[in-house]
């Protein structure tokens, strides 16, 4: 495939269109490549970088184009010739002749990627580093510096081939002293793959392994040699190494050691607990490879511009066990501290500990891994079976209440939304029949409402709601609060959009509407809070810098601090003149936030919302700055048009369920009637109208049973949504009674006596009879009794 690729590139650097002139340096640096004559592909390659280094483009395409057509001719060969010079040529040259010619050829990342591939392929490769391997203890000095210079610069992937030289018993102790050598050159690097490698079992290698951890000279390995060193099924030969490692570092420290070499089972637990303690939380997330977010001039390339993931990623080193090697992979940074904290936990669970919190730690890591396994984290937790997620918490046991509510406080403690709002839902009752939850659990529920995440609080306020038993009790109409703010979700990314100037505002929000945003214009700070705290739906907020009751930076401080949902990120628009130096109002305005995490201070100018393009020719010159200033405030999630699919689905969903739980503590005495103007809003959308529906007939107002009366005699209903309506309107008025006024009630009587079709007139009477239903009740009617309802 690669040649096909360089096939392609060969013929578009031929018909690459010619460049400038050169000047008297270009062409002498030109005539010096030409005498002698390049004609072997090193030579080439070479010559094309010297070409491009100053700037002789057309020339350095033609030395790329010769190099293209030797490697085709090579024949079955062409592979091992692109890794030779991937082997001979500096990365940092490679990289040099890639951004010369990028600009005048595209396709010449294609020709360096080749060459990068085909060394690596090759460096890699497990028949030759194991044949170096043998080569340390070879008679030749020569050949034992060919062969660790061959491994050293394999380095982690040379790490298999090092370790089946260390646990031989064949080797000789020069080769293995070599083998150490290599393994320490690496340092810190080896440490994460061969951890991995351990965690794998592989037991006939676990020797090797830890005599390798030992020559590496990571500074945080004992942890992991405590569970070889301990467990009592553990190999003797792993034992012993583990062992010895210990007692290496214990005398590398020099002075006492704090604990005994090895220490005993229960002082290992509690090093292992802690250590899974701290790996857990924040600081135990690794750091992305990509620090720096790269400007985002399309929103569908935000997840790109962060490295390839909208949360970034981290390379680490995965064991294959079939090939015998290790693979390199691109992982979240959860799912990177996922690996260690696994470790970690398994290694603590093999030594039987007492202590009840070491073993709520290692249940948390567990759940923890379950979610990461299961996909995305936005919807990862829909896809757990119940079952599995119970299992996921249950110490040695069983499923426990009292253990799933410690892990939710241990999940809400160190940082883990996704992890708490799975221990909520596996506090869930499985059917109807379930005691309610202990005090206990019903206190942590309760104490995750609080959390700044709204999956978290809404997981808990659901378990809340299906388990908790009747109300009231502490934290019960923080319940109500929380699924009420759910249920305003219409799954559409909403902007709030706050300026001081009326025509200001309207421009921004009509500005912000063309990036999908459905805007809300305001003119104060108060209305700011207010508009974006009535819905769930509110992802962005455009403030203007002279807003004013309260200030922007007040403004910012209530926004953050609201008590459901999340804070959204918030763009201070400054105007035209804000920037005059003499004022220092701009340079004010930095000052105030620049500790303020998730805001951005922008302008408005046309190029902010809009692409700027040349006037004669009409192309695009420079891309809108709109996203990358969202992507700097509120991160790659809030640009990237998948993830904002997914968050509005998410949050529509938990919009229906809310509704659905309101009205279940509404049937249940609760006072759910803030929900009232919700729900009726909530009738206009698809998805929502039956869930609707039903929380209208909780609630025992007489607005409630006047919207659903208003909504069973619109004539535009199909019949299944009118049937559904007339069931509502029905347990509404057998729960609550009548609360309609007397003119609804003639209304609906003229139009019964005034149709002058048959559908009308059943749906007229279809009605009366849910509202004339209660007093039938009390009184009785003889069976031939003339009609009380005119027929004429």
């Amino acid at each position: 495939m690669a040649m096909v690729c360089l096939a392609a590139i060969g013929a578009g650097a031929a018909a690459a269109p010619p460049a400038p002139p050169l000047d008297p340096l270009q062409q002498s640096v030109v005539d010096s490549l030409a005498f002698p004559a390049r004609t072997t592909p090193p030579e080439l390659l070479d010559a094309a970088i010297r070409a491009a280094d100053v700037d002789a483009l057309d020339v350095a395409l033609g030395y790329i184009g010769r190099l293209v057509a030797a490697v085709d001719g090579a024949g079955a060969d062409r592979l091992q010739l692109l890794a030779e010079l991937g082997d001979t040529f500096d990365p940092a040259d490679l990289g040099r002749l890639e951004r010369n010619l990028r600009p005048r050829e595209p396709a010449i990342a294609k020709v360096v990627a080749a060459i990068r591939e085909a060394a690596a392929l090759r460096r890699r490769d497990p028949v030759r580093l194991a044949a170096a391997a043998q080569a340390l203890a070879a008679d030749s000095a020569a050949e034992r510096q060919a062969a660790a210079a061959r491994l050293a610069a394999a380095r982690e992937d040379a790490l298999p081939a090092l370790v089946e030289l260390l646990q031989s018993d064949a080797a000789g102790e020069p080769a293995k002293a070599l083998a150490r050598t290599l393994v320490g050159g690496l340092g810190p690097a080896a440490r994460q793959p061969l951890l991995e490698w351990l965690a794998a079992d592989d037991v006939p290698h676990w020797p090797g392994i830890i005599a390798a951890l030992e020559a590496s000279g990571a500074d945080d390995i004992e942890t992991f040699l405590l569970a070889p060193a301990l467990v009592t099924d553990t190999p003797p030969a792993a034992r012993a190494a583990a062992i010895a490692a210990l007692q290496a570092r214990a005398a590398g420290r020099g002075g006492d050691p704090p604990l005994p070499v090895p220490p005993s089972p229960d002082e290992a637990s509690v090093r292992l607990a802690a250590r899974l303690d701290r790996t857990l939380g924040p600081a135990g997330l690794p750091e992305v490879d990509h620090l720096r977010l790269e400007p985002v001039t399309d929103p569908r390339q935000a997840a790109a511009a962060f490295g390839g993931a909208v949360t970034g990623s981290v390379e680490r080193f995965v064991w294959n066990p079939e090939a015998r090697r290790f693979d390199r992979l691109n992982l979240p940074p959860r799912a990177a501290r996922v690996q260690e904290a696994m470790h970690l936990a398994r290694d603590l669970m093999a030594l039987a500990p007492q202590d009840p919190a070491a073993i709520r730690l290692a249940l948390l890591a567990r759940l923890e891994a379950t979610l990461v396994f299961a996909g995305p984290p936005t919807t990862a937790l829909d896809r757990i079976e119940p079952e599995k997620l119970r299992a996921a918490v249950s110490p040695p046991e069983g499923f426990s209440v009292a253990a799933t509510a410690d892990v939710l406080d241990l999940a809400v403690t160190h940082g883990m939304w996704e992890a708490a709002a799975a221990a909520a839902r596996a506090l869930e009752p499985l059917d109807d029949a379930a005691q309610p939850l202990p005090p206990a659990a019903r206190k942590a529920l309760v104490r995750a409402l609080a959390v700044p995440d709204p999956a978290v609080q809404f997981a808990a306020a659901r378990a809340l709601a299906l388990a908790a038993g009747d109300p009231p009790y502490a934290g019960s109409s923080r319940v109500v609060e929380i699924l009420a703010h759910a249920a305003t979700a219409r799954g559409v990314d909403r902007a709030v959009v706050a300026h001081h100037r009326v025509d200001v505002a309207q421009e921004l929000a009509g500005d912000v509407s063309r990036f999908g945003y459905e805007p809300v214009a305001v003119a104060t700070g108060r209305e700011a809070i207010f508009a974006a705290r009535a819905s769930a739906d509110t992802t962005l907020v455009l403030l203007g810098a002279r807003t004013i009751r309260p200030t922007p930076l007040e403004t910012v401080q209530f926004l953050q601090q609201q008590g459901t949902g999340i804070a959204p990120p918030v763009l201070i628009v400054v105007d035209p003149l804000d920037d005059d130096g003499r004022g220092c109002f701009l340079q004010q305005l930095i000052v105030k936030f620049c500790d303020v995490h998730g805001i951005a201070i922008v302008d408005r100018l046309d190029s902010f919302f809009a692409a700027t393009t040349d006037p004669e020719t009409g192309a695009v010159v420079t891309a809108p700055r709109f996203p990358d200033a969202l992507a700097q405030a509120g991160g790659p999630r809030a640009v990237d048009p998948a993830s904002r699919a997914v968050a509005a689905e998410a949050r529509l969903e938990r919009a229906r369920e809310a509704i659905i739980l309101l009205a279940r503590l509404g049937r249940r005495g609760q006072d759910v009637s803030g929900s009232l103007r919700t729900a009726g809003d909530a009738l206009q959308h698809a998805d929502l109208r039956q869930p609707a529906l039903t929380l209208l007939a909780a609630i025992g107002r007489a607005e409630a049973q006047q919207a659903l009366h208003d909504e069973a005699t619109r004539s535009d209903l199909p019949e299944p949504t009118r049937r559904l309506t007339l069931a509502a309107l029905n347990t509404s008025v057998a729960r609550h009674g009548l609360l309609l006024t007397s003119r609804e009630m003639l209304a609906d009587y003229a139009v019964y006596n005034r149709a002058t079709d048959e559908d009308t007139r059943r749906a007229a009477a279809e009605i009366l009879d849910v509202i004339e239903a209660p007093s039938r009740a009390h009184r009785s009617v003889s069976r031939d009794a003339a009609s009380a309802r005119t027929t004429r």
